[in-house]
């Protein structure tokens, strides 16, 4: 399937394509009902040669239980009777929909003097501070504490975590990245893994960054000790199917990620649930060890988007300079799924784009906050050994409450496991004489 729409503008709804949803059945009854019931034949992700054949193909998705398939009406109707057949395995029929990057780019804004040496003097938040990039590290880096406060250490940077980024893909050639990709994979018909975008290398560089850029660069990674695992969902034009992300995910699951990064999604409406199919995604994701962090969307005062509205995708708010909400991010209207639950920075954030494309950049949108949260997970799963479920809740219960309603900004700011640096104790020697020693008779020293 084609997600690029002949104008260049990325297209949106439905694609005309079917995700179905299955009950804890094996594979092979999975495919036999969808043959019984609607005569439709559908390989297994297993056997496929190319994974973007997901794309086009009727194809059942294992460890999540799901079938993609391209149904004529009489099959869709006879797919729809038997979600409500108590005797078949089919939980739900739903639409697969165009998703999109929820990032755009903004002019590069000014930078502080370096203060690397005048950190905030504890943990809390200071709803009064500017925070704003510097020489050495960028602004969210300060705000998330992956530059630590006074008095404070971050000795955990994600160092043996796998980082799982769906997006554009990645520049390979970027010389941040050598030698940090452990696979990489692309599910977009026609197109390699090389980021023709920029939104993914941005997105992978503020999760994974390294902790020493070269040249001069000021440092824009979170968790620079992680690896990671880039699959590309979303074309060079920036556009993908719910399909592919679903591809995307089991991918990632199957290579062992412990954090899967989505910066992406569609619009939801007010009073709309979420789709039963990324849910299923999201529990098997937790199941097998996989946090998901997902885009809340950009759609200002509007329902946060899907797949971030599923109740276990942790959905992730934008901040400004000053920790408010950035008047983009959406918000919690929709309830069962549908609330923010963390926030992190997201407006003019400095990262890596493609060689091509000047190699660093600005951009600002919940994308931007999700891979910030993303390396956060990474550095509390390296330093805790929580994973899945367990890891989402030691998340949110380390984030910082922030002046603003749970509605915007969930439990508050994301932010780095730190240590106290142990202040010592430098207790006085007290004097003591020592022994006198009588040195003799001494000889005048003679005037010349």
């Amino acid at each position: 399937m084609n997600t690029d729409s002949a104008g260049g503008r990325v297209p949106e709804g439905p694609t005309g394509r079917q995700i179905i949803t299955f009950a804890p059945v094996d594979d092979a009854t999975a495919t036999r009902e969808l043959r019984d019931v609607a005569d439709l034949d559908v390989g297994t992700s297993r056997g496929l040669d190319d994974p973007a054949a997901a794309a086009t193909g009727n194809v059942y998705l294992e460890e999540l239980r799901i079938a993609i398939v391209d149904s004529a009406p009489d099959q869709l109707g006879a797919l729809s009777r038997a979600v409500g057949d108590s005797a078949s395995p089919i939980l739900a029929v739903e639409p697969e929909v165009y998703v999109y990057p929820f990032g755009a780019i903004d002019a590069p804004p000014a930078v502080a003097q370096d203060d690397s040496d005048a950190e905030t003097e504890d943990d809390e938040v200071d709803a009064a501070e500017t925070y704003a990039d510097t020489d050495t590290y960028t602004w969210g880096l300060k705000a998330v504490h992956a530059v630590p406060p006074i008095l404070a250490t971050a000795p955990w940077a994600g160092a043996g975590i796998r980082i799982a980024v769906l997006d554009t893909g990645i520049d390979l050639g970027h010389p941040d990245f050598a030698g940090r990709v452990i696979a990489s994979q692309s599910f977009i018909p026609g197109q390699p893994v090389q980021d023709g975008h920029s939104h993914g290398t941005h997105c992978a560089g503020t999760a994974a960054g390294p902790k020493s850029p070269p040249g001069t660069q000021r440092r824009y990674g979170v968790a620079h000790g992680s690896r990671l695992i880039v699959g590309k969902v979303l074309s060079d034009s920036g556009s993908g199917t719910s399909g592919q992300i679903l591809a995307g995910i089991e991918w990632a699951i199957q290579q062992g990620a412990h954090v899967i990064s989505m910066s992406l999604g569609s619009a939801v409406a007010v009073g709309q649930t979420y789709y039963t199919y990324y849910e299923q995604a999201a529990t098997a994701a937790l199941n097998a060890g996989s946090l998901i962090v997902a885009a809340a969307g950009n759609s200002g005062w509007a329902p946060v988007g899907a797949p971030a509205n599923s109740p276990s995708v942790l959905a992730v708010a934008a901040l400004d300079q000053a920790l408010q909400r950035a008047p983009f991010s959406c918000v919690g209207l929709n309830g069962n799924g549908g609330e923010v639950n963390i926030a992190a920075p997201g407006v003019a954030t400095y990262s890596s784009v493609p060689v091509s494309k000047g190699s660093y950049g600005f951009k600002s949108g919940t994308s931007m906050a999700t891979p910030h949260v993303a390396g956060v997970a990474a550095t509390l799963a390296r330093k805790t050994g929580l994973r899945g479920r367990a890891l989402w809740q030691e998340l949110v219960r380390t984030a910082l409450p922030l002046p603003l309603s749970a509605q915007e900004v969930g439990a508050g700011l994301a932010v780095v496991p730190t240590r106290r640096r142990p202040i010592w104790d430098y207790r006085p020697i007290p004097w003591r004489p020592g022994p006198i020693i009588d040195p003799g008779p001494l000889e005048p020293n003679p005037i010349p």
